[in-house]
């Protein structure tokens, strides 16, 4: 190929190249044009800043539709401590709605982030998430703010003491103190000088949750304790009341159930027996207890005062048929000084 021709060749392709954006252009006209709504939110975040406790905190987000549909908001799903009073849906191209959101803060104490989910037909911005945000003060403060209660039934009371104070009122006073529960008490006194918080001011007072365990139920502890104060920003204080009250003993499984079984020269089950009282325990088998021929029994330490295994054996003189008892356990524990496992099965 000579130089002359490969030239040519040369300038016949940039010329090519230089005419391809000229059929993108008219290939990209020839094309319909898509419809479709653009939910567009220049405020994504609110920040009302400091706000009293047991305030209600507002705030009408406004969304903007820049598309050439109109923009459906099929959904606003707030988080907890966030609710939706009412939104703009549909909103025409070129037009704008309002997402009208509320926060009360009764609740809450310190910084606070509630969002909420707005669902579109945009196909480009399905989710928008927005958010209210604040600082939380409270006009009566709490220290140190919870009762937590883990023990066994039977313990000893368990006690949580708490100072109430305000840094705004100096006769601060205690009217009214509600207990979620009959068999937690709430006494309230004036707190001396030493129990005094030093950022406080005027009145302050000592609220003492004392829980009786010999008539809490086993179960969790998940309420509030209310104080009705003579505040004028804030009648109600709320303690958080949380916790678990165990069995003092727990077996597992709580029944040896041999169901049908053969005996054989080593047939039997162990249990696993877990002290959860606040003292240590030693236990024993009573030697007093019959049961039935050929079942025996034998107790081991696993976590000196704890954690035991309780082993439970089936001899070969064991009658045919069905048997059943109750295996009695002595303990040191005046709270609970005997502990009683059933045992049953059949022998075939």
């Amino acid at each position: 190929m000579t130089l002359r021709r490969l030239h040519a060749i040369l300038t016949l392709f940039v010329a090519l190249l230089a005419t391809l954006p000229l059929f993108a252009d008219e290939e990209a006209a020839s094309k319909p044009k898509v419809h479709q709504p653009k939910a567009v939110v220049e405020e994504l975040v609110y920040d009302a800043g400091k706000v009293d406790k047991g305030a209600q905190v507002t705030h009408d987000f406004v969304i903007s539709n820049q598309g050439t549909a109109t923009l459906e908001i099929t959904d606003v799903r707030p988080a907890c401590g966030c609710t939706v009073a009412d939104y703009d849906s549909p909103i025409a191209p070129g037009a704008s709605g309002k997402i009208h959101a509320a926060v009360d803060t009764t609740d809450f104490a310190g910084g606070i982030s509630k969002g909420m989910t707005v669902l579109t037909n945009d196909p480009d911005n399905p989710r928008i998430v927005l958010t209210i945000k604040a600082a939380v003060e409270p006009s009566v403060y709490l220290r140190p703010g919870f009762a937590r209660f883990i023990q066994a039934q039977d313990s000893d009371p368990g006690k949580v003491e708490e100072i109430i104070f305000s840094r705004d009122m100096d006769d601060l006073k205690i009217l009214d103190a509600e207990s979620p529960y009959p068999f937690l008490k709430v006494d309230t006194r004036p707190a001396t000088d030493d129990e005094k918080e030093k950022s406080g001011t005027g009145n302050q007072w000592v609220v003492t949750l004392t829980l009786d365990y010999s008539k809490a139920p086993v179960g969790p502890l998940a309420d509030y304790v209310r104080l009705t104060t003579n505040h004028p920003k804030q009648q109600e204080v709320q303690i958080p009341v949380s916790g678990f009250v165990r069995p003092m003993v727990v077996v597992t499984p709580t029944t040896a159930d041999f169901g049908k079984i053969e005996v054989g020269d080593h047939t039997g089950v162990s249990l696993i027996l877990k002290n959860y009282a606040y003292e240590g325990m030693k236990i024993a088998v009573d030697s007093q207890q019959k049961l039935p021929p050929g079942v025996s029994v034998d107790v081991e330490s696993v976590k000196e005062g704890r954690e035991f295994v309780v082993n439970i054996a089936l001899g070969q003189d064991l009658p045919e048929g069905p048997f059943d008892g109750v295996i009695r356990l002595k303990t040191d524990n005046p709270k609970k000084p005997v502990i009683e496992i059933p045992v049953k099965g059949t022998r075939i």
